[in-house]
């Protein structure tokens, strides 16, 4: 079954809005999603470098682990797999578009 592009576009702000609440700098967010090769989707979080890649990470991982689970839900709720990645790699917030 395909993932429809609005219930995609629908997870990524939903996973945008969640990810700027815990985090600081809230304009260096940049969340996108892609086809991987086994059907699934990939939302992918990027952050910027530094104290906003611990607020996302958390302590021993249990931040991420909490948005793991809530996009678990979510991709249940619709019937569908879904990835989630997050990266805290070289994003300054200013190169790439973001989901408001």
């Amino acid at each position: 079954m395909a993932v429809a592009e609005s219930q995609i576009a629908e997870v990524c702000i939903l996973m945008s809005l969640l990810v700027r609440a815990i985090l600081s700098n809230k304009d260096a967010v940049y969340v996108s999603s892609e086809l991987s090769p086994d059907g699934s989707t990939i939302i992918r979080i990027k952050v910027a470098q530094g104290l906003d890649k611990g607020k996302l990470i958390g302590k021993q991982g249990r931040t991420a682990r909490s948005l793991r689970v809530i996009f678990q839900a979510i991709a249940q709720g619709q019937g569908q797999h879904y990835q989630l990645d997050i990266d805290g790699g070289d994003f300054d917030g200013a190169s790439e578009s973001k989901v408001n």
